[in-house]
């Protein structure tokens, strides 16, 4: 049984703060797990799209 349906036929109240904490619980950690990750790519791509122009810039002034 999965509890959500009493044998009765009746539906029991659903508290509502800890359906809210649980799924902040599970959302949170499998966030924070993947949040490392995340930014490491995030500034990963940050770098190369700031780096590059710079860096063919640079080999543009130097060829001339």
């Amino acid at each position: 049984m999965n509890g959500l349906i009493l044998a009765t036929g009746e539906t029991p109240a659903v508290d509502l703060g800890a359906l809210v904490k649980n799924f902040t619980d599970v959302a949170a950690s499998q966030f924070g797990t993947a949040a490392p990750a995340v930014i490491a790519a995030a500034a990963g791509l940050a770098v190369i799209m700031w780096g590059v122009p710079k860096l063919i810039g640079f080999f543009k002034r130097t060829a001339k």
